[in-house]
Formats: C-alpha cells, sequence, structure tokens
C-alpha cells in the first residue's frame, strides 16, 4: 500500500510540473503586436505605454506559468495579446488624432490666406 502510494503521488508530481505548450502562433502574434506598437508610438501615449508594459509583462509570466506547468498560462497570454493589440489601437488613434489636428490647422491657415 505504501509503495502504491508514493508511486501514484510521485506520478502526481511528475505531471504537476510538466510544462504546457504554448501555441507558437498565439507566441509570434503577441510579439508582433507588441512590436508593432512600439513601431507606431506607444511609448508617447501614456495610456498606450501602460497597455504595452502590461503585455510585456503578461508575458513574461505567462512563459513563466507554462514552464511551470500552469494551465492558466494560455488564458494569460491571450490578455497579453489583447492588451498589446489595444496599446497597437490607442497608438494609432492619437496619431491620426494629431494629423487631423493639423490638418484643421492647415485648412484655417488656407481659408484665411482665400479670404484677403
Amino acid at each position: 500500500m505504501t509503495k502504491r502510494m508514493t508511486m501514484f503521488l510521485a506520478v502526481l508530481a511528475a505531471t504537476g510540473c510538466a510544462a504546457i505548450p504554448l501555441s507558437a502562433d498565439r507566441l509570434e502574434h503577441n510579439e508582433a503586436s507588441m512590436r508593432a506598437a512600439s513601431e507606431v508610438g506607444a511609448a508617447g501615449v501614456p495610456a498606450a505605454r501602460l497597455h504595452l508594459q502590461m503585455a510585456r509583462d503578461q508575458t513574461v509570466t505567462a512563459k513563466r506559468m507554462a514552464a511551470n506547468g500552469d494551465d492558466r498560462a494560455p488564458l494569460l497570454l491571450a490578455r497579453a495579446e489583447s492588451d498589446a493589440e489595444l496599446a497597437l489601437g490607442m497608438a494609432r488613434e492619437a496619431t491620426v488624432h494629431a494629423d487631423a489636428l493639423k490638418a484643421a490647422e492647415d485648412l484655417k491657415v488656407v481659408q484665411a490666406r482665400g479670404d484677403r
């Protein structure tokens, strides 16, 4: 009986420590989203910078969780992916907004010239 219990606990411990594979496609998409957010200028938009940092932190934690066999790792990676996409969207929105303001100012200048 003791031998069986020891064997059962050994198998249980080995199973609990098995790494959980994370999808290579999900990891690649996550990294691409974080890279794109950085390139679009997320660092210059406070809210986007926050979500980009959260995505980076969550990605590191998800990889660590997967290596430790935590089955919640794919969920955390999905959350990181969402934060990276949000950072990308916020950075793009800030760029479009700045461009729209500049266009409005340029239009005012052109209209002022036409009124003379």
